[in-house]
């Protein structure tokens, strides 16, 4: 019978990753200003982007950041390196938005998003959710509701599977679902009539529409 060898096979990429990660965050915890740095520049643009999704306007997105970056750096203590530094850090910061989006709501009349369903398609279904796009998808985004424009951009931007995005916005998983399923529709309806009208006749439309 031939020998096993004693060698150790080589370390998954990923777990090369989770190593490097939390030989990081070690620094970063003694007090080591060159990982201060290289924590704030590996993590800064997925925070800054994911503010820019998720927020509605600049303000809002400048006070975001600066909420998220105080989270993720105050809660770098608990990290495990469960997942990913910059997927761990995008999710801190996906729920600072969304606690900022609630307490600016907190006063306002709820949307109705309309009934529960019971499925939802997959963001790679056969029936795509645009087939031409005469503006920027944040056009679109920007003209949903508060509720169907974070299901959205968590689904498809960030894919958090339904469940996912039951837990982070600590809604039912059938609300999640409609909130898509409304969403959708209501996205396609807007990207339908700029094809059919025009981009620059539907933005004076909307004006028309916003008006008291």
């Amino acid at each position: 019978m031939q020998a096993r060898s004693g060698r150790t096979p080589p370390p998954s990429a990923a777990a090369e990753r989770r190593r490097a990660d939390l030989a990081l965050v070690a620094a970063f915890l003694r007090g080591e200003p060159a990982a201060e740095r290289q924590l704030i520049e590996q993590l800064l643009p997925h925070i800054k982007g994911a503010c820019r999704t998720l927020m509605r306007s600049g303000a809002d997105v400048d006070d975001a950041l600066q909420v998220s970056l105080m989270r993720v750096l105050e809660g770098l203590a608990g990290y495990r390196g469960d997942a990913g530094l910059d997927r761990w850090a995008r999710r801190v910061t996906i729920n600072a938005c969304l606690r900022l989006i609630a307490q600016r709501r907190r006063y306002q009349q709820p949307i109705e998003d309309g009934a529960d369903v019971e499925r939802v398609p997959s963001p790679r279904s056969s029936e795509r959710l645009v087939d031409a796009i005469p503006r920027r998808v944040s056009d679109y985004l920007d003209r949903l509701s508060e509720e169907q424009r974070q299901v959205i951009v968590l689904r498809h931007v960030y894919e958090y599977s339904v469940r996912e995005i039951a837990e982070l916005l600590g809604a039912r998983v059938d609300t999640v679902k409609s909130r898509l399923l409304y969403g959708r529709r209501n996205l396609r309806r807007l990207v339908r009539r700029d094809v059919a009208i025009g981009a620059g006749s539907s933005i004076e439309a909307d004006r028309q529409e916003e008006a008291p």
